[in-house]
């Protein structure tokens, strides 16, 4: 049986390996090509730790950069399907128990209202 995400240091493990998966990836590794990891990363893992502890660790406005992004190289259902894909892929191959499926239907949930609020 795999661990449940139960810390931050679990939150880091899960986004580091996702954005392994995806700068590999053919579909999604254009639109990170020129990220600086050194602070894209800890934005994430604040992030994520939010969406799943609701620790109040993040700031942002993920939609607006999202927003912006589509208008540089436009977003389609395929990607955020892509997305999803890796990212459920990633949590499985890490964790289960009840915070791994949160980190899912938080993921989901997301993909889904980006898609309605940019496409």
């Amino acid at each position: 049986m795999k661990p449940d995400i139960t810390t931050r240091l679990d939150i880091e493990k899960m986004v580091d390996l996702f954005y392994q998966k995806v700068i590999k990836d053919d579909q999604l590794n254009s639109f990170f090509a020129k990220t600086n990891w050194e602070k894209h990363l800890p934005k994430m893992y604040g992030f994520w730790n939010n969406a799943i502890f609701y620790s109040g660790g993040y700031t942002g406005d993920p939609l607006a950069k999202h927003k912006k992004l589509h208008e540089k190289q436009p977003l389609n259902k395929r990607l955020f399907d892509r997305w999803e894909e890796l990212f459920f892929e990633t949590v499985d191959e890490l964790f289960e128990g009840p915070n791994a499926n949160l980190a899912k239907q938080r993921a989901e949930s997301i993909a889904m209202i980006m898609q309605m609020k940019i496409l």
